[in-house]
């Protein structure tokens, strides 16, 4: 039953209003309806003293999760997930023929749901189709913090944006007792919010940038693989993100939103070619951290001019 969850699993589910669907749509998958229990780390027949740690334990297969200190106090995803859902039926988001996209990671130790909402969309600022996107992420493992995040996604690809503001993102206690209308309150300013981001996005389509700059720009920033001696440039690395450079110079320019599709892009996608069981999803959840990081930093701000974007936007 498990076994293609050993890295990552999707499942897309549609809610239509006309079906009444929406219990099905935001139901957990069959994947994440367990409950995780602590039990002893065992050595030679001997249980150790909780202090140094303790198992995580799936209470359906017996499979171990994990190892989490003494103090972690596991919550099925469930409930956790309930609130959510309340939380956004609560919060007056439209949520007709929304999509979710499961991802379950390391055997059920991880979760993401990817939640779209295509009536919500930016197309007339940005110039191309999009839509309102939802994360939500969480781990039984203490992986994962539990947080529920906002974004704009292109829906002519697959790529999430990560956000370079950080208004649009909460993270929950793991605790049975989380508040919906917490939850709801905050999505519902999404919407709005995410405006800006529209306005950048056509701000970065105005931010010239060649293909050299772009190559300084990853070979400084991204593509370095670290020895014990020194830190150099992966050009393997470097060979394929230039490829993606490629791609996008050439459908939006040759501008900041290519570079920065470029980067959401490798954030968003992993090579499973040469990964095996949870090393796919340690993969993606670093990608994913690594370009979080790279957009919201320095060296990218200042090659956008986000001062200058800020600026027009207070104006």
């Amino acid at each position: 039953m498990f076994d293609t969850c050993e890295s990552l699993c999707y499942r897309t589910y549609i809610f239509n209003e006309r079906n009444n669907e929406m219990l099905n749509t935001f139901e957990l998958p069959e994947e994440l309806q367990f409950n995780p229990v602590l039990r002893p780390i065992e050595h030679e027949g001997i249980s150790l003293p909780t202090r140094i740690g303790q198992k995580i334990v799936r209470d359906d297969t017996n499979e171990v999760l994990g190892i989490v200190k003494s103090r972690y106090t596991p919550q099925p995803f469930a409930a956790l997930w309930e609130p959510l859902v309340e939380g956004l039926e609560e919060s007056g988001l439209d949520l007709d023929d929304a999509e979710i996209k499961w991802s379950v990671m390391n055997n059920g130790a991880r979760m993401y749901a990817d939640i779209t909402l295509k009536s919500y969309n930016y197309d007339r600022i940005v110039g191309e189709k999009t839509a309102l996107q939802m994360r939500v992420r969480n781990s039984v493992d203490g992986s994962l913090k539990y947080d529920v995040s906002a974004f704009i996604k292109r829906l002519m690809c697959s790529n999430g944006q990560s956000r370079i503001a950080e208004n649009t993102s909460a993270q929950f206690k793991h605790t049975a007792n989380t508040e919906p209308e917490k939850i709801g309150k905050v999505a519902a300013t999404w919407p709005i919010v995410l405006e800006d981001d529209a306005h950048l996005f056509n701000h970065m389509r105005n931010v010239g940038i060649d293909r050299g700059v772009a190559h300084h720009f990853l070979t400084q920033n991204l593509c370095l693989t670290k020895t014990k001696t020194k830190i150099k440039t992966n050009e393997k690395w470097l060979g394929r993100m230039m490829g993606l450079w490629d791609t996008y110079s050439t459908s939006i320019g040759s501008n900041g939103y290519a570079l920065y599709n470029t980067l959401t892009h490798y954030g968003t996608h992993v090579d499973r070619d040469s990964l095996r069981g949870a090393e796919v999803g340690n993969r993606a959840l670093r990608q994913e951290q690594d370009v979080q990081t790279l957009v919201r930093g320095k060296a990218f701000k200042s090659l956008i001019r986000y001062d200058d974007f800020e600026q027009r936007l207070a104006a």
